[in-house]
């Protein structure tokens, strides 16, 4: 049996898809929720918190399927055809999940204006994201597998910085785009954008 925290919690995920975060009341949570608006914080100290616990629950999800640098490079041992094909899948498999995908929305469109997202966005999605690629080029570096005079950092924000564009065009620029159609494209744009720029610093032997 769902609980009311888990009801408050994904109902508050529907209305900020729909409505913005400054756009829902916790009385219109609670109403969706058919309890009282005094109940909310019963589990809840606000819709701020709300928000905290949403934000969480993305990052620990979206985590929880990061490759470990030892297993990055077994993968690369194979090729980085497969290492990123792997990374991909997986992303693709977490983000493809309803509950993800609204929150994702919520993300990016209250970047703009939501000071909380905006840091959430910068430190938790890019300076993360960003510091694990580096790592990984770093890697490829000692592999032999790019030129060593490669931009570590640049070749980072190459990878990354198209991907987050592939969101920003489905969810603001495309909106309302249907999901699977997004979904179903993210994978070969994102494989031919590696390719152009892992074919840039190659070795080629």
């Amino acid at each position: 049996m769902v609980s009311n925290k888990e009801k408050i919690f994904d109902i508050s995920i529907d209305l900020f898809s729909q409505f913005g975060f400054d756009g829902v009341s916790v009385r219109q949570i609670a109403s969706k929720v058919g309890i009282k608006e005094s109940s909310i914080y019963n589990h809840y100290n606000s819709k701020e918190s709300i928000l905290d616990a949403i934000l969480d629950y993305y990052i620990d999800e979206m985590t929880s399927k990061e490759i470990p640098l030892s297993q990055a490079s077994q993968n690369l041992d194979v090729s980085f055809d497969y290492f990123y094909k792997v990374g991909l899948d997986l992303y693709i498999s977490k983000l493809s999940e309803p509950k993800m995908m609204k929150i994702t929305r919520i993300i990016l469109i209250e970047s703009y204006h939501n000071e909380k997202i905006k840091n959430f966005v910068k430190m938790a999605i890019i300076d993360h994201a960003i510091a694990g690629w580096v790592e990984l080029f770093d890697l490829m570096k000692q592999k032999k597998l790019i030129k060593d005079d490669a931009d570590s950092k640049q070749l980072a924000e190459s990878f990354f910085y198209y991907g987050l564009f592939l969101l920003y065009e489905h969810f603001i620029i495309n909106y309302p785009e249907d999901d699977s159609e997004f979904l179903m494209k993210l994978g070969p744009r994102s494989e031919n954008h590696m390719k152009l720029v892992f074919n840039s610093v190659r070795v080629v032997e």
